[in-house]
């Protein structure tokens, strides 16, 4: 198979992914999201585990209640008052709805930028578990203007795309900060060697889902506020059904 266009492949590959991460709001899964919080001296800080039901409202909304913190299920209060917001937005109207799933697609309008503000470059090939992969290097495009809130970030990021050679999709991403980024409304500062890995899985209905984000970065907000941390975030027991990812929580 002959090599094709870099940027191209990108571009095809992120339209894919757009609209995978559509369909994926219509199943039911577990998140399960461990974070490590160290002090600046780099001991660590602070340990949590929280486990969430990921559930599907229709016209892609969801809702995520939590389940459970540090392995031991949420306090009764905290689950009623979980119930009563999870009835109150399943009682929404389908409008209602539509206005939250649009309120995500404009947080992720950064990534139609993604083709145009990288330059790409195919480095080899990849055998994963989801099949054979493209390996692309991605270095800031000199001179790209970017449009939208997240993607004045793309500057001081460089990293490398795995993209699954069959389905044009992104199997996994892996991006680290060069050198400190500004960036939002507030002032919010990301230092220099953050670093993200975002991995996506193929369920045996052909759907692409997301598997696992991690995180490893130092971040300064409002001027005053430091923050190292290391998360790991998981998605597990994808399923159309409700009672089948009731259970895997069990």
């Amino acid at each position: 198979m002959g090599q094709p266009n870099p940027r191209e492949l990108v571009r095809q590959s992120v339209r894919n992914g757009e609209r995978s991460w559509r369909e994926s709001l219509d199943y039911y899964c577990v998140e399960n999201d461990r974070t490590k919080d160290f002090r600046s001296s780099g001991a660590l800080r602070d340990v949590s585990d929280d486990v969430s039901s990921i559930i599907p409202l229709g016209y892609g909304a969801f809702y995520q209640e939590h389940i459970k913190h540090d392995n031991e299920p949420i306090p009764r209060a905290e689950f009623e008052r979980e119930q009563q917001e999870l009835a109150r937005l399943r009682a929404e109207s389908p409008a209602e709805k539509m206005r939250a799933f649009h309120k995500l697609l404009s947080e992720r309008n950064y990534m139609a930028e993604v083709p145009d503000a990288f330059d790409f470059k195919i480095i080899g090939t990849e055998d994963l578990p989801t099949g054979p992969a493209w390996v692309l290097e991605a270095v800031p495009h000199p001179g790209y203007v970017p449009r939208s809130r997240y993607a004045h970030m793309f500057h001081a990021m460089r990293g490398k795309l795995w993209i699954d050679q069959k389905d044009v999709q992104w199997v996994k991403a892996d991006a680290v900060a060069m050198q400190d980024v500004t960036f939002g409304f507030f002032i919010a500062r990301l230092s220099k060697g953050s670093r993200i890995t975002i991995e996506q899985t193929k369920l045996a209905d052909g759907s692409w889902v997301p598997k696992r984000i991690e995180a490893k970065a130092s971040a300064r907000t409002f001027v005053f506020f430091n923050h190292n941390f290391a998360e790991v975030v998981t998605y597990s027991a994808y399923r159309k059904s409700p009672e089948q990812t009731a259970a895997a929580l069990r």
